[in-house]
């Protein structure tokens, strides 16, 4: 029988390939591919390291996700949705109990502009997500700063720059409070 894609759910997969030697099955329709995670790792096991790539790009959320809740064409269990990285909001569904990944159309590329293509495998795990969850953190937090301090906000991250480096941090921090004492309110 088979296997139905997890996104058009009345289209068959067809055997393919995602790189040279790496097999997958994908829809003719969607443009997605699941990839089996055994084979990805024997795929991987076989290609040389990969350079770092500046992940700084406009184009990355130029690739579709889906958002809604797949189930994997295999088992029928719902896929689980993993971040790829702060810089792009797309998610790759795994199948924990087949150890399968669907890829939605252009997802594989995105992962290569990443430098992700030869890590896949630690955007499933814990430690990852949650550097992906606190650099989010981060960036909403000093978004948030910006919006507060308006004009001043590029002022006071220079003055917080040269507070990191100095070693008299702490008493110009408490010098400065004194300052905030005097201020009405």
């Amino acid at each position: 029988m088979a296997s139905l894609c997890p996104h058009c759910k009345d289209r068959s997969l067809s055997p393919s390939r995602i790189e040279a030697d790496l097999p997958a099955l994908s829809c003719d329709g969607c443009g997605g591919s699941l990839l089996s995670l055994v084979a990805y790792r024997h795929w991987r096991e076989h290609q040389p390291g990969q350079a770092a790539v500046d992940t700084a790009d406009d184009s990355l959320d130029e690739v579709k996700d889906t958002s809604i809740a797949l189930c994997c064409p295999k088992c029928q269990h719902f896929m689980t949705k993993f971040r790829m990285s702060a810089d792009a909001r797309n998610q790759i569904d795994l199948c924990v109990h087949c150890d399968e990944a669907w890829l939605d159309r252009g997802e594989w590329q995105l992962l290569d502009r990443l430098a992700l293509a030869g890590r896949l495998t630690l955007v499933f795990t814990q430690p990852w997500q949650n550097r992906v969850r606190s650099t989010e953190a981060e960036r909403r937090a000093e978004q948030r700063w910006g919006e507060r301090l308006g004009e001043h906000y590029e002022r006071a991250q220079e003055l917080r720059e040269w507070l990191r480096g100095n070693p008299q941090a702490r008493e110009i921090l408490a010098y400065v409070n004194q300052v905030r004492d005097d201020i009405p309110l």
